[in-house]
C-alpha cells in the first residue's frame, strides 16, 4: 500500500492554539495563517501552489 505525503493542506478547524482560523499545513509540519477571501480564491491559490511544487494540474 502506498501512502501520500502532505505537500499542502488547508484547514479551518481551530485545533492549533495561536493559529488563525484559516491556515495551511506545510510538508515540514509548520502551520501558516492564511487570509480566506472565498472558496474560489482559495481554490485558485491551492492550484497554483500545486503547480509551483512541480505537480501537474
Amino acid at each position: 500500500m502506498q501512502f501520500c505525503k502532505t505537500i499542502i493542506r488547508y484547514d479551518n478547524f481551530p485545533d492549533h492554539p495561536g493559529a488563525a482560523p484559516h491556515h495551511k499545513h506545510l510538508s515540514n509540519g509548520e502551520i501558516e495563517d492564511i487570509e480566506f477571501s472565498g472558496l474560489e480564491a482559495l481554490y485558485d491559490r491551492f492550484k497554483q501552489e500545486v503547480r509551483d511544487h512541480g505537480e501537474h494540474w
